[in-house]
């Protein structure tokens, strides 16, 4: 654990990305690998490909990873992602890495993953793992909507990760266990609790086996607050032939008997997982991120108001404000790129009331149906002329 003196830009970090086939997602995962490395923290990146089978994919890979100056290296056989995974960890202690930074293929990362991961890995004592904050990590991610192509954009991916680290600093949140889409470990507590268990085979539940085992120790699993990483979810681990669901009508799936081990070895952690999501602190920090980035959204981008009982769908950069036309207590929908927070406004001047938060007017005030509210917003005293009636018959039946 770093003294509060010394600085974290020392620190040397080996960023891993695990592929296997992938040819559609695989660049955008790389391209913004490649710009992680301008960080405050060194970052070497290696993307260690499992011996994809696709026909002329891995030289494709490596010539990308070239143009990248990226290392690319391709193993002999397929291992399967537990045991590729631990060639990033055997890498990361061999060539002296502080943290090595396991990252599946199918995410976009933002330019402050490392530094910010770093940070969280070394702002408290015991922990073993960072996991990355995303639209879908398991049961700890951001609630969206299915927004994809919207927060795949890399500039939206920095910006979002950007202000995370603005809100919540190098905080981090204790969970149940680190989840293997995005993670970094680092190497002195790899030494103390070993590898990743090659009995998970192609991979799933080997880092929950892995947390576990830190855990029995001493260590904390961690979710990294301040940093966002996009993942489509479950790409990667497609390509490499883990199936979640049911195959045929009798059978179950094969990845059941990996929960079956994790069971077996670890009784309590499914109720330890009940419990901490029970406890309100996940849900507390999830309400917390997401008014964050639409506030923020709205704040840079500008926002529109609906006074509607039919919420429209808006596709716009934009962040989109639905109020029920007759609502009490003035409480608006932000909506921001799937992402949704209810934000309530109640009281006194409702323009001011906006423009206090959001530090700017709205860029139009749409009236779809009557009522007090609406009566309300059509009347304030908006610096532009920015209301739309809409309220005239038959359009909103």
């Amino acid at each position: 654990m770093r003294n509060d003196e010394e600085p974290v830009t020392d620190r040397r970090v080996l960023l891993a990305v695990l592929v296997y086939n992938g040819r559609p997602f695989v660049p955008a995962c790389l391209e913004s690998a490649a710009r992680v490395r301008s960080g405050s923290v060194s970052v070497d990146v290696l993307v260690l490909d499992d011996c994809s089978p696709d026909p002329g994919w891995s030289e494709e890979l490596a010539a990308l990873c070239d143009s990248l100056g990226i290392d690319c290296y391709r193993s002999p056989r397929n291992l399967g992602i537990p045991r590729n995974m631990n060639l990033a960890l055997l890498r990361g202690m061999s060539a002296g890495y502080d943290h090595v930074l396991i990252v599946n293929s199918d995410v976009v990362m933002p330019a402050n993953l490392a530094e910010s991961m770093v940070a969280v890995a070394e702002s408290g004592p015991r922990v073993a793992s960072v996991t990355a904050w995303s639209n879908k990590v398991s049961v700890f991610s951001i609630p969206s909507q299915d927004s994809a192509a919207a927060l795949s954009r890399p500039d939206l991916v920095d910006w979002i990760s950007a202000e995370l680290q603005q809100e919540f600093g190098s905080s981090g949140l204790t969970i149940p266990t680190a989840v293997g889409f995005c993670m970094l470990l680092p190497t002195p507590v790899v030494r103390e609790v070993g590898l990743f268990d090659p009995l998970y085979g192609r991979g799933y539940c080997e880092e929950v086996d892995w947390s576990l085992r830190a855990g029995s120790l001493g260590y904390r699993s961690v979710l990294g607050l301040p940093v966002f990483v996009y993942h489509i979810g479950s790409a990667s681990t497609r390509d490499a032939g883990v199936r979640m669901q049911v195959v045929g009508p009798n059978a179950l799936p094969w990845v059941a008997d990996h929960e079956r081990i994790v069971d077996y070895r670890f009784p309590d952690y499914r109720r330890d997982v009940i419990q901490f999501l029970e406890s309100g602190q996940l849900a507390a920090h999830q309400d917390r991120a997401v008014r964050t980035i639409v506030t923020a959204a709205a704040r840079r981008w500008g926002y529109r108001i609906e006074a509607t009982w039919f919420p429209m769908s808006s596709e716009e950069s934009a962040v989109l404000l639905t109020v029920p036309p007759d609502g009490t207590g003035d409480a608006f929908t932000a909506s921001f790129c799937g992402l949704r927070a209810t934000l309530a406004l109640p009281g006194g001047d409702i323009a001011a009331r906006l423009e206090e938060t959001f530090g700017r007017p709205p860029e139009q005030v749409t009236i779809w149906d009557r009522g007090r509210t609406a009566t309300r917003l059509s009347q304030a005293a908006w610096p532009r002329p920015c209301v739309v009636d809409r309220t005239g018959y038959p359009q909103r039946v």
